[in-house]
């Protein structure tokens, strides 16, 4: 006694349940994830936090924060210009990270590394929204 089982290939069953890579499971997480970034990014002027569904591809497994001053704000130190050693350099000139810690004026929630406090409070809720809408998606 034989049998012969006929399956699709793993890509077709993956494409099917939106697993494949830039996938639709993929976007939504990158989508969760940048809308819950957004409540952590510091917030003066608001930039930081419109950036982020600017500049993220939702799909790519990226987010981004499309500022010039993104890095210096998710490591909470002042950077001062070389030879102005003042936070506002001039033009051109490059900036050195200093030991003195920003000062952040909004929620508790924002604050230097703000990715890492964010997948802190987040991540088991982000991951079980995932696996939902994965569900949903599968029919399962």
């Amino acid at each position: 006694m034989s049998f012969v089982i006929k399956t699709k290939s793993l890509q077709t069953i993956y494409r099917s349940l939106g697993l494949e890579d830039k996938g639709r499971v993929q976007a939504f997480l990158d989508k969760t994830v940048a809308e819950n970034l957004q409540k952590y990014v510091s917030r003066k002027s608001g930039t930081q936090e419109k950036s982020i569904p600017i500049a993220s591809k939702y799909g790519s497994g990226k987010v981004i924060i499309n500022v010039p001053y993104a890095r210096f704000q998710a490591e909470g130190k002042v950077m001062v210009g070389v030879e102005s050693h003042s936070p506002w350099a001039r033009k051109g000139e490059r900036k050195v990270v200093t030991s003195r810690n920003l000062t952040y004026h909004s929620e508790k929630l924002r604050g230097k590394h703000p990715f890492e406090r964010m997948k802190a409070d987040k991540r088991d809720r982000i991951l079980i929204q995932t696996a939902n809408y994965a569900r949903r998606i599968s029919g399962g």
